[in-house]
């Protein structure tokens, strides 16, 4: 496999968050790694709080070779409170 990485290409895109969108395009390009509709991408970054506090969510959501340049698609999911979650025996919709 040939790397598709260009850094002129890739100093646009500032920032980890940004970079997964460049890289989430750059895998969209070859048709052999995406399934038919797409798939997502995601990232976990490091970042403080308004309250500072460190939180370390994981960004869900970049599709595949989308061309979408903006980093807003990404939904923020807090780790810590996921893995807390699944030490349950069980969950309904409800409770989470």
């Amino acid at each position: 496999m040939r790397s598709l990485w260009n850094d002129v290409e890739a100093k646009e895109f500032q920032g980890d968050l940004g970079l997964r969108v460049y890289t989430s395009r750059l895998l969209g390009r070859d048709k052999s790694l995406v399934l038919h509709g797409g798939g997502n991408t995601s990232v976990k970054i490091a970042r403080k709080t308004s309250s500072a506090r460190r939180d370390d969510p994981l960004c869900e959501g970049e599709r595949l070779g989308s061309g979408d340049d903006r980093t807003q698609g990404f939904s923020p999911v807090r780790l810590a409170h996921v893995l807390r979650l699944a030490e349950l025996p069980a969950l309904s919709d409800p409770r989470w």
